[in-house]
């Protein structure tokens, strides 16, 4: 539930169904290394919120892994498609007739926070002056509060307070149309820490009371997650409550030195640029570059010139070099990049060691099987170490793909990928591979198992959706001979308890106990 972001910012999440109800339908965004925060409240009941939230985590996830557009453009487009994903599903399928969810997004790309906002969750910024509230309620109780017609407690305590007048999935939308995306623009400085939560928390604690637990518990990312929700559960519990949290590296030193002596004051002004340069991350990385460049001389100017050099971007599609990916990859280099522009691709691909496999745009370069071609189709064969990143691979019932992608070798990476259609091994699989991961793709198989790991060892499978479609009878994950394989902090939304094979029954229960999977409903989920 921890991670150190890309932003460097460091951020946990927590998440509980409360004392009243059986099921969550919240769920958090925490995705340190991308920057991105969140939380989404599903509403509908009988599970239905929970699939309208996990719709609306897959749609902006996959939204926002394209750095197309300003921040506020990419938030505003992340909760439409999420929008208009969930009323497409709850049009097409009855049980979901009504669902829809509420949810606070946010973006951080250097110093700069960009947040979305629809419905009652909350974004709060702390800084060693106090806490404040940078999101405005889309209810009437939390109008009339903003509007100070209403005090904090009066708010929490009013019969209306959970109705809300916006949300996400209620009706099509277009990201541009008024009363729909609220869009704040703020900073987020190195001695600041940012808080997203549902409305699970601020019913129940109020914001002196958040403020006091965040400070106590600074430099501590996930004890301040996990004494926020137990405050809620504490004073009773009567809603999901999900927080997720992030703080600057300078946020701990910086609440603790108040009241602290001038003379103390003026000595931890004087060190704080040096320790500042020290904790960040591109210091230690533009150190480690030029001892880099300068091995990487030393090794050139020892092995000689007359290897073929890699780190070259090939590039396939209509107007390109190469109008075909295996042409590409025929006269690519170890160390270089195949970039697949947007299109679909009827074609076979086979992946040598360390040349990696891009597109362009993630989500819109799609593989789909040559039908002229007989026998069993595999998609992508990849061997050995580079990155497999943004492919669509997309399976159909009249042109089946058997396997989407599967890796053998060490040290592959697969990332952003959307595989889905009925295939009958395995949408991922990894044949003997080590050292490998799979992380942040969408994996909707209405046939065979999602992730297949076949023997080997050091497998890693983290930050995916798992989505069963309507009918399907297969796990998501298969474990054969497998050795030392990691599954964390993936969402696994339609299966039950047959959603892995492979593992004892304590393996599959450590997998929610220590390993921050999150499930969603039983239900199958409607897909395209």
């Amino acid at each position: 539930m921890i991670g150190v972001a890309g932003t460097w910012l460091t951020a946990a999440w927590q998440s509980d169904a409360g004392r009243v109800r059986d099921n969550n339908e919240d769920l958090p965004l925490c995705e340190p290394e991308g920057g991105v925060f969140g939380v989404i409240d599903g509403v509908g009941g009988q599970a239905a919120g929970e699939i309208a939230a996990a719709i609306a985590r897959r749609e902006i996830m996959h939204r926002l892994s394209r750095p197309l557009g300003t921040s506020a453009e990419r938030v505003r487009e992340a909760i439409a498609l999420a929008n208009n994903e969930i009323w497409r599903a709850s049009e097409e399928c009855p049980d979901y007739e009504g669902m829809t969810c509420v949810l606070t997004l946010a973006l951080v790309v250097d110093q700069r926070l960009t947040i979305g906002h629809v419905g009652d969750s909350r974004c709060y910024k702390v800084t060693p002056k106090g806490i404040r509230k940078l999101t405005h309620d889309h209810s009437p109780v939390g109008e009339r509060e903003d509007a100070h017609a209403l005090t904090e407690l009066e708010a929490m305590r009013h019969p209306r307070r959970n109705e809300v007048f916006r949300d996400v999935g209620g009706i099509h939308r277009d990201k541009d149309d008024d009363a729909f995306v609220d869009v704040v623009e703020e900073t987020i400085e190195p001695d600041a820490a940012l808080l997203l939560c549902t409305d699970g928390l601020t019913d129940m604690v109020p914001s002196a009371s958040i403020e006091h637990v965040v400070r106590a518990h600074a430099g501590d990312p996930q004890a301040v997650a996990d004494a926020l929700v137990a405050s809620a559960n504490d004073a009773g519990g009567r809603d999901n409550v999900t927080v997720v949290y992030a703080e600057g590296p300078d946020f701990a030193h910086a609440v603790r030195r108040v009241g602290m002596p001038e003379k103390r004051r003026v000595a931890s002004r004087l060190w704080r640029p040096i320790g500042w340069m020290l904790a960040r991350r591109p210091t230690w990385f533009a150190a480690g570059a030029v001892a880099g460049v300068a091995m990487a001389l030393l090794l050139a100017s020892r092995l000689g010139s007359s290897a073929p050099v890699g780190g070259r971007t090939l590039v396939v599609g209509a107007g390109s070099t190469y109008p075909r990916i295996d042409a590409a990859i025929a006269a690519a280099h170890p160390g270089d990049v195949v970039q697949i522009k947007p299109g679909t691709y009827a074609e076979r691909v086979v992946l040598p060691e360390g040349v990696d496999l891009v597109a362009a745009v993630a989500g819109t370069a799609t593989l789909v099987r040559d039908q002229a071609e007989p026998g069993e189709w595999l998609a992508v064969a990849a061997a050995g170490s580079g990155t497999i990143t943004g492919l669509r691979i997309e399976s159909r019932p009249d042109a089946p793909i058997a396997t989407g992608i599967r890796v053998s070798g060490s040290d592959r990476r697969i990332e952003l990928c959307d595989v889905e259609g009925p295939m009958a091994r395995a949408g991922i699989e990894f044949a003997g591979a080590e050292g490998a991961t799979v992380s942040g793709c969408s994996i909707r198989v209405s046939q065979g198992p999602g992730v297949a790991v076949v023997g080997g060892a050091d497998i890693h499978i983290r930050h995916n959706t798992f989505l069963r479609p309507a009918g399907s009878a297969d796990p998501a994950l298969v474990f054969k001979e497998a050795d030392r394989a990691g599954v964390s902090r993936n969402l696994f939304v339609g299966y039950g308890a047959d959603f892995v094979r492979g593992l004892s029954a304590a393996e599959r229960e450590a997998l929610f106990s220590s390993s921050h999977n999150l499930m969603s409903p039983s239900q199958p989920v409607p897909v395209r």
